[in-house]
């Protein structure tokens, strides 16, 4: 059926898919995290742009330009905050996840890794061991087989003279 043969080079290729999505992970952390970075970065920017013109801002005259520069202000500002929020979700919630998911992983690696070794060294030793027993048993059998076939020889000699 080949199910052992085909098995044979599971264990490195499940080995070399483990690493692969750990630094898959660790690719999609490192984004997030600057992400995350540039998001604040980008919304204390507007922020402190909106406050600076806010500072600014003659309230002596009303018109549709300052009424139009007011709204751009404030959209700013709105958008400034927003960012800043969905960085802050974006480090605490997925940014959180995905590191304790690459942990996670690592631990499920190390542990594979572990049970594999186990499991070969027991291998190892069962068939070892199991090898050392057969080559006993036939050495003691193949000499029991070549006393037995000597007293036949002889037995036989003695019959014939």
């Amino acid at each position: 059926m080949g199910f052992g043969r085909d098995l044979k080079n599971s264990h490195e290729g499940l080995l070399k898919l483990q690493d692969w999505e750990l630094k898959l992970l660790e690719t999609v952390k490192r984004f997030m995290t600057l992400r995350v970075k540039s998001d604040k970065e980008y919304a204390a920017l507007l922020l402190s742009m909106t406050q600076q013109t806010e500072k600014q801002e003659a309230a002596d005259y009303v018109s549709t330009v300052s009424k139009s520069w007011c709204q751009v202000v404030r959209q700013t500002e709105a958008l400034g905050r927003v960012m800043r929020s969905h960085a802050d979700d974006l480090n605490s919630g997925p940014l959180h996840r995905l590191a304790t998911l690459i942990r996670d992983k690592q631990q499920v690696k190390k542990s594979y890794q572990s049970l594999h070794h186990q499991l070969e060294s027991h291998n190892h030793k069962v068939t070892r061991s199991d090898l050392d027993k057969m080559k006993a048993t036939y050495r003691q059998l193949s000499r029991d087989a070549n006393n037995a076939k000597e007293k036949y020889l002889e037995a036989l000699a003695k019959v014939m003279k």
